[in-house]
């Protein structure tokens, strides 16, 4: 996805889109936030979103792991909330998949993603159902990869992504907060998407809206 071409959107129009996305979402955030936690994932967002594109320009003729981990270290430096650090750190793992065990394109971004999803896990220490950003993220890197050992484009794993990790935000509206300050105030947070998963799906989402051009 570093490349232009009939496969799928260069990287710097991914950003720009998932950028824009956020920046729109920040009220939304905030107000799904403030059901369970401090109220504040709308401006991480927004931090996130200048992060983006102001590594956006560095990123040309990066392999992608590389351009993972510079991903990573601009959002370390911009967004350095909590939510913000666990992603840096999930983009810093994808920075360290071997670009010589996946092909380029797809096969690649299904690694990367994969490896993001399990830093999230290990460093949140939490699980599918625990009603986290990982309950949307893990069904839409299951989606990309389903879609590309099936020699699927990346503009039908994005499409497919972006439905599971909506479908995944969703299904946490009736989940049992457990990890943070949404389990202290489980009861608070029931019937609310979980804010970092609703990141997720709009993140997702953009992505799959650029790749659809």
């Amino acid at each position: 996805m570093t490349e232009p071409g009939p496969t799928g959107p260069g990287l710097a129009d991914v950003l720009e889109a998932i950028a824009g996305a956020l920046l729109d979402a920040r009220d939304e955030l905030n107000r799904l936030d403030g059901a369970a936690g401090d109220g504040d994932l709308g401006l991480t967002a927004g931090r996130a979103a200048e992060a983006l594109r102001e590594a956006a320009p560095t990123l040309t003729g990066l392999e992608a792991p590389a351009a993972a981990r510079a991903i990573g270290m601009a959002l370390a430096r911009r967004a350095p909330s909590t939510g913000g650090t666990l992603i840096a750190f999930a983009c810093l793992a994808a920075g360290k998949v071997d670009p010589a065990k996946a092909a380029p394109g797809l096969p690649m971004l299904a690694a990367l993603l994969e490896a993001a999803g399990d830093e999230i896990a290990s460093r949140g220490k939490v699980v599918i159902g625990d009603r986290t950003m990982l309950d949307a993220l893990a069904p839409a890197v299951a989606a990309i990869r389903t879609t590309a050992d099936a020699g699927g484009t990346i503009a039908t794993a994005l499409a497919a992504a972006a439905e599971a990790a909506d479908a995944g935000a969703t299904a946490t509206t009736s989940m049992a907060a457990t990890t943070g300050r949404a389990g202290w105030l489980a009861e608070r947070a029931r019937g609310h998407e979980d804010a970092g998963a609703r990141l997720v799906a709009i993140v997702f989402g953009a992505a799959s809206r650029a790749a659809a051009g």
